[in-house]
């Protein structure tokens, strides 16, 4: 459980991720091609709630003395977080969406053809990435913690 260089930047970029990411993920992806529809509408709502979710893990770190003293996270940490983010940014460019008139395209069905059955295997992959680098993220987080504890005495 030690820090290397991505530290430094996971330590200061996971805090407006975890906001951006969010946004992006409910909102942004219409600036790139997708058609935002209901899930943009409630993603007022439930964005909300991811962000405070997201930023958890973070919120641990703050508790790791040595990630606290250094200013960088720990390598693990930081590998979860990556695939995290990655899987954020994936999920948003195939996540299913719908309006009144019917089933919208998502950024891979605009930008590559592909079709929306495709398009929602591709995110139910990301949603589960998704989740998997979350409980990573979060259990690294508590392991650092642990750790610097044990460290400290």
């Amino acid at each position: 459980m030690h820090i290397e260089g991505t530290g430094r930047f996971v330590f200061y970029a996971q805090w407006p991720v975890a906001v951006f990411l969010p946004v992006f993920f409910f909102i942004g992806r219409g600036s790139v091609g997708a058609e935002v529809g209901w899930l943009g509408f409630f993603g007022l709502v439930y964005g909300l709630i991811v962000i405070a979710v997201l930023l958890v893990p973070p919120a641990l770190t703050l508790f790791d003395r040595e990630v606290r003293r250094e200013r960088a996270t720990r390598l693990w940490y930081d590998i979860a977080s990556a695939v995290l983010w990655l899987g954020f940014l994936l999920g948003s460019m195939t996540v299913p969406d719908a309006g009144d008139s019917g089933s919208l395209d998502t950024v891979f069905m605009a930008w590559f053809g592909i079709s929306p059955e495709t398009s929602a295997a591709i995110f139910a992959l990301a949603a589960g990435m998704i989740g998997l680098s979350y409980v990573a993220a979060f259990v690294t987080a508590i392991m650092g913690i642990a750790h610097s504890h044990r460290s400290a005495r």
